[in-house]
């Protein structure tokens, strides 16, 4: 009988060791994970301006003089990427395609059968900036808006197009962010 409850009691700390390494991998994953989906954003605003000579844009204000801070708590560049806006991406063609929302997080939510965003699995918002300016610069400052005071040390792209999610802690600008840069 003690021969068992020293076996268990080994089973138990040998248990309790291994749980920080298993929860840091899991964390790991999730952040590769959101990363991945920040690239794949990216990837399909590459592939709409290849098919388009111009980057998706929303609304009907027309294309934008300036850069612009879109984020995917809306279904508005999500429809045009995703091939439901006629009006815009009228080829109709699918440049972005993601999993279904494991409730309201990590993927595409839905409301019936419309797209209304797309979070990470932390429930947050991509936000994604793009150059409609043309002149060739993102700054990752402006990734985040202002209001919230989120802002990253002053990094300049040649991209058409940046992604990122805050992770975790829901706020910028720390390690547990996820970058498509």
């Amino acid at each position: 009988m003690i021969e068992l409850l020293v076996v268990i009691a080994i089973i138990a700390a040998l248990g309790g060791l291994s749980f920080g390494p298993i929860m840091k991998f899991l964390t790991t994953a999730d952040l590769t994970k959101t990363t991945k989906v920040c690239k794949d954003l990216t990837f399909a605003i590459t592939g709409f301006e290849q098919e388009y000579d111009s980057l998706p844009y929303t609304g009907t204000s027309g294309y934008p003089a300036d850069d612009s801070l879109e984020k995917t708590d809306t279904n508005e560049l999500l429809n045009v990427l995703m091939g439901n806006d006629p009006l815009i991406n009228d080829k109709n063609k699918i440049f972005f395609k993601a999993d279904q929302a494991k409730g309201s997080k990590d993927g595409l939510v839905y409301t019936g059968s419309n797209v209304t965003s797309l979070l990470d699995k932390w429930g947050n918002a991509y936000h994604i900036l793009l150059d409609y300016s043309g002149d060739g610069e993102l700054n990752a400052t402006n990734i985040g808006p202002a209001a919230t005071g989120i802002s990253y040390k002053t990094e300049l792209h040649v991209d058409d197009a940046i992604a990122a999610s805050p992770g975790r802690d829901s706020t910028f600008n720390d390690e547990q962010d996820a970058k498509s840069w």
